[in-house]
């Protein structure tokens, strides 16, 4: 999930204050500390365990570095979650990254029904958005680009989020990638489907273009380029026509597999 805005971090700043109250416990396991409240000990020594670890798979296929510690809050679980959540979140998201800040935030109503396989993986996922955003010139990394990729690192990836992309290109072509530059659709179906056509293209660059296509177009970023320029170098034709490419691919196997070639 990508970061919140600046309205966001301040409702989830007075969340928080209203739960500080309460007891927090602390797990440290450098680079990462790891608060939690009661009910959610085997959560937290879970992403303990396995958070070193990931944020170095992570660091390494990225080619990026944290460069300092972060902090994982899980939350206790709200009276009434749902929709309108304090946080400002969509009510589908089990975890964000506040605004400029190297915190990740779990919901903990979510978690608690989180397989701990699962649970990793959502870390990983929170965690390379912490790690996209030190990538000098971030701002110009699209929504898409960040959730692709963010998916692709949490190593998870369910059957009906594969349904949801196969769903969406058997009633017409994928959406335009402009349209998910900045922001995703609020409506979990419409998002679940942003998030598999953001996966879906990215994967298709790491297949097409090697698997550290990814990895190339951040490297051309820490030299100071913008994403456009970036994926221009890394990938040998700027982005336009990639997605058109990558489009043509999409419903051409979709055309072929219901039997109309």
């Amino acid at each position: 999930m990508q970061q919140w805005g600046r309205g966001v971090l301040w409702a989830g700043l007075l969340l928080v204050g209203a739960v500080w109250a309460q007891e927090w416990r602390i797990v440290d396991r450098p680079p990462v500390r790891i608060f939690y409240q009661p009910g959610h000990g085997s959560e937290a020594q879970v992403l303990a365990q396995g958070a070193p670890g990931g944020l170095a798979e992570v660091e390494s296929d990225l080619g990026l570095e944290a460069g300092g510690g972060f902090t994982v809050r899980v939350l206790p679980p709200r009276e009434g979650a749902g929709a309108g959540s304090a946080d400002g979140a969509p009510h589908w998201a089990v975890g964000y990254v506040r605004d400029g800040s190297r915190e990740v935030v779990l919901r903990g109503e979510s978690v608690r029904s989180y397989p701990f396989g699962d649970l990793l993986s959502v870390f990983a996922h929170e965690l390379t958005h912490v790690l996209l955003g030190t990538v000098p010139r971030a701002e110009s990394l699209p929504r898409w680009f960040h959730e692709g990729v963010a998916v692709m690192e949490s190593r998870h990836w369910s059957l009906r989020d594969v349904l949801a992309l196969g769903t969406m290109v058997l009633v017409g072509p994928p959406t335009p990638l402009q349209d998910l530059t900045r922001s995703f659709p609020s409506d979990d179906a419409a998002a679940r489907a942003a998030y598999a056509e953001s996966f879906h293209f990215v994967s298709y660059l790491e297949r097409e273009h090697g698997p550290d296509a990814v990895r190339r177009i951040l490297a051309k970023m820490k030299e100071g380029m913008t994403f456009p320029e970036a994926f221009r170098l890394a990938i040998g034709r700027d982005l336009s026509a990639e997605e058109a490419a990558w489009r043509d691919r999409v419903l051409l196997e979709n055309w072929k597999e219901r039997g109309l070639d």
